[in-house]
């Protein structure tokens, strides 16, 4: 688990880092972002461009990992 952790305090890190390929970077090539029960955003293009968005909206926003868990189906990042 120290494992998984170490990851997602670095995609929160990368979520500050106003470098949108930085977020899409952590998800395989036809990986998926869900935001707020939203429709998802599939792939790595689509996921900078979500990060995009939010990264311009919000430009001094900081994400802290609160908690990251995983069962057998999925892993979600809190």
């Amino acid at each position: 688990m120290t494992e998984l952790k170490d990851f997602a305090q670095r995609y929160a890190t990368a979520w500050c880092s106003q470098n949108p390929e930085s977020v899409a970077a952590f998800f395989a090539e036809n990986g998926s972002l869900s935001v707020n029960d939203g429709p998802p955003a599939v792939g790595r293009a689509a996921i900078a461009k979500i990060a995009r968005g939010f990264m311009r909206t919000f430009p001094d926003m900081v994400v802290t990992m609160d908690d990251v868990s995983q069962d057998s189906d999925e892993t979600k990042f809190h």
